[in-house]
């Protein structure tokens, strides 16, 4: 947990001190006559839609786990339904709620409609809190987000097979995401500072579902449910 608040640190203090950075990165994709040139790709058109496709087969797979009737539960390998909850809990907390809050309170205007990438909005550093954008706004992204949700998947598999997915889908997540800042969706903070609040949550919310094991598992399970961690005997 300290590691990941720290990154979170470090990665807002380095925007906030080279706010050009932002607008180095997205200007690399940028031409004057084209705009994002990148934008109209087909295939990162269907990297794109996949990135928007994935994380909802993900919530359907799972809530289906999460309600296979506990005779069928040994014969698929379905995993312990805390695990289950982490995932979606997630998702709904991370990519839904927090994301949402930020972006409204933030109100960062996106690349491409800012004036150095031929728009009229005006340009903000992460963080700053401004209304230039009153609705679907830049900061922090949420398909980055999503994107990062994918990883929460690694709990669900045994501990030989987690480093090897936290690889592979680390590779792909990060295209996913990058893919927006190529598009002129989103500046590189958005995705940077979307992954370490993501993984904030992610820990914040693992120790939290953790702790409680037990519990949930007894109370989706209908089995006799032992005390929470915080309650008396």
């Amino acid at each position: 947990m300290q590691c990941a608040l720290l990154a979170l640190g470090a990665a807002s203090i380095l925007f906030a001190a080279v706010p050009e950075l932002d607008l180095i990165v997205s200007g690399l994709f940028w031409r004057p006559d084209e705009g994002f040139v990148l934008s109209d790709n087909s295939l990162l058109l269907l990297v794109r839609d996949a990135n928007r496709l994935l994380p909802w087969l993900v919530i359907a797979l799972v809530s289906i786990l999460l309600i296979v009737p506990e005779i069928c539960r040994s014969k698929l390998r379905v995993p312990a339904p805390h695990k289950l909850v982490f995932v979606l809990a997630f998702f709904a907390l991370g990519p839904g709620l927090m994301v949402q809050i930020m972006k409204g309170l933030v109100g960062r205007v996106r690349p491409r409609r800012i004036e150095e990438f031929g728009g009229t909005g005006t340009f903000t550093p992460p963080w700053d809190l401004s209304d230039h954008c009153l609705r679907n706004c830049s900061f922090i992204s949420g398909e980055a987000a999503s994107a990062f949700a994918l990883l929460t998947l690694v709990v669900l598999l045994p501990l030989s097979y987690r480093r090897t997915y936290l690889i592979l889908m680390g590779i792909v997540a990060a295209a996913f995401s990058f893919n927006r800042v190529v598009f002129g969706a989103h500046f590189f903070s958005d995705v940077v500072l979307a992954w370490n609040v993501m993984t904030v949550v992610a820990l914040v919310l693992w120790r939290w579902i953790s702790l409680n094991a037990r519990w949930i598992d007894g109370l989706l399970l209908r089995r006799e449910q032992p005390s929470r961690p915080n309650e008396g005997t």
